[in-house]
């Protein structure tokens, strides 16, 4: 097998079978919420990359043997394509990137253009409806609401927003994990690993990895701020927090991470239970390795189709 149809198949593999692997690498080495939203960071990032450079294989594939290195290639661009009748292949290969690429931008300026305005309008009801409150030394907004909730959102007009049912209805213990929670959220961006997620899901519809991703980051993104807060707090004044936010069935609006979000029943189970044994550097350094290879064939394969001439061993 040629090396450009052996890095399609690994980055086809990895699509389908990428979700299995990094759930089984969560399962079976224990890996933490930090470390799985990494994997899954890199995962999705490095399919990407990874088609990129299918893509310049192809391209440098169907130019031929004249072509000695990447810039006689786009010096010599047009002469070498008419010369080896490969005008079809290049033309595909521009139309699938230029396609990727528009689909990937107006996805990005669609999404962002919707976070504008409802940041415009949400920023309008807190200033309305909200009033700014130093609770355990994080600067929150309190809104005037029966229901407890709690949840955050990024800038500078926003940060931690805290109902007044929360303030009733939590322990101090109980209201200084919450805050850890969202502060958590802020400080590590979880924001936008969210929105990466998403955004490649709805920019390349139909692929497992991205719809796995979409699905498995925001619940990740929850259970990394849990840890967080379980550190500064201990783990049984959030789990009851967890709980009395659940049951009141009240989320932060949808561009926010809310202290009820991801799956109630299984951030409570995390902290009750005893915690697994931490996987080691050697564990994941394997499992990232394995994330990039199919990224790492991409590279080769262009970088031999390029430098290397052309043969019927290699591709």
């Amino acid at each position: 097998m040629t090396w450009s149809g052996l890095a399609l198949v690994a980055v086809l593999l990895w699509s389908v079978a990428g979700p299995r692997a990094l759930r089984g690498f969560q399962t079976n080495l224990g890996a933490s919420a930090r470390a799985m939203l990494a994997l899954w960071t890199l995962a999705t990032a490095t399919w990407l990359l990874a088609c990129a450079a299918l893509l310049a294989t192809l391209v440098t594939r169907v130019m031929g043997p004249g072509v000695k290195s990447l810039i006689a290639a786009c010096v010599d661009l047009f002469q070498a394509v008419h010369e080896n009748g490969a005008e079809s292949g290049v033309v595909a290969a521009g139309l699938l990137g230029a396609a990727g690429l528009a689909r990937l931008s107006w996805a990005a300026a669609r999404r962002s253009r919707a976070r504008r305005v409802w940041s415009r309008e949400h920023g309008r009801a807190l200033a309305a409806g909200g009033r700014r409150r130093t609770l355990h030394l994080d600067r929150v907004w309190l809104l005037d609401r029966p229901e407890p909730a709690a949840y955050c959102m990024p800038g500078r007009r926003f940060g931690i927003v805290v109902t007044r049912g929360a303030l009733d209805r939590l322990t101090g213990p109980e209201l200084r994990a919450v805050l850890a929670h969202e502060r958590a959220h802020l400080r590590g961006r979880h924001h936008l690993l969210v929105t990466w997620a998403r955004l490649l899901d709805t920019a390349f519809p139909g692929v497992p990895l991205l719809r796995a991703a979409a699905a498995e980051v925001p619940e990740l993104v929850e259970w990394a701020a849990d840890d967080r807060a379980a550190r500064e707090t201990g783990p049984h004044a959030l789990a009851h927090a967890l709980g009395i936010m659940a049951a009141s069935g009240v989320r932060g609006p949808d561009p926010a991470l809310s202290a009820a979000g991801a799956c109630p029943v299984r951030r409570v189970r995390r902290q009750v239970q005893p915690p697994e044994p931490p996987a080691g550097w050697a564990a994941h350094t394997a499992a990232a390795l394995i994330v990039v290879l199919p990224l790492a064939l991409t590279v080769l394969a262009t970088v031999l189709n390029v430098v290397v001439p052309h043969c019927d061993c290699m591709g």
